[in-house]
């Protein structure tokens, strides 16, 4: 089903222009008015928010499949995000009108967009609850947790490899703190056994664990 989704998005947005960004590039700027609808073909894609003193929280991340921004597109409100690619991206653009008519005149279509929109709501929910709440040690295993579920490939062996290149400042990002910050909680999660690191790919050896150490709240007996 989810694969007849994928196809039936992939036929509409391909009648569109087709776009190229380099890792880096912003494909959407806060406070600008949207191109139109993103559909992202290839590559991975986050949605920040920047603040005055350079700090940055990322509150989403887009894998192929996904199109954005649709929070800007049925709220018709002010886009206040940026839209940066993580890594070489393809996307296809289409009018904000042809797309919102698109899912209005296809049911399954927009079943699927309210679950991506609550799916990313309870992430930014619990995101939201470490910022508040959980030091910089969970906020890393939660950014790690989160990840590894969203994207994770499961091993044989129990592993669950992230599909998703991150650097340490992407981690930063996720967590809300600094980026030097981010590289100790990881040298800790690192040295428990957790997870291990091969180059920019993150692999989680134990989710149980991890899972316990994005713990922000303490049981009562």
């Amino acid at each position: 089903m989810e694969n007849l989704l994928n196809q039936k998005l992939l036929g509409f947005f391909l009648k569109y222009k087709k776009v190229s960004y380099r890792k880096g590039e912003y494909v959407i700027q806060a406070e600008e008015e949207p191109a139109g609808i993103f559909y992202l073909k290839k590559g991975f894609v986050k949605m920040n928010s920047i603040f005055e003193n350079g700090s940055e929280l990322t509150l989403n991340i887009f894998k192929p499949g996904s199109f954005f921004p649709m929070t800007w597109a049925l709220g018709e409100t002010k886009n206040t995000y940026f839209y940066q690619a993580m890594t070489d991206t393809q996307v296809l653009k289409a009018p904000k009108e042809k797309v919102l008519e698109f899912v209005k005149n296809n049911i399954d279509i927009f079943y699927d967009l309210v679950k991506r929109i609550l799916v990313g709501f309870d992430g930014l929910l619990l995101s939201t609850q470490h910022l508040l709440y959980g030091n910089s040690e969970s906020r890393v295993a939660s950014a790690i947790l989160i990840g590894a579920k969203r994207f994770g490939k499961v091993y044989k062996n129990g592993n669950v490899e992230i599909k998703l290149p991150l650097t340490h400042q992407d981690i930063a990002g996720l967590a809300g703190i600094t980026r030097e910050t981010a590289t100790l909680a990881l040298k800790k999660l690192r040295k428990k056994g957790i997870i291990t690191q091969q180059v920019r790919k993150f692999i989680v050896k134990d989710m149980d664990e991890l899972e316990k150490e994005s713990f922000i709240f303490e049981s009562k007996p």
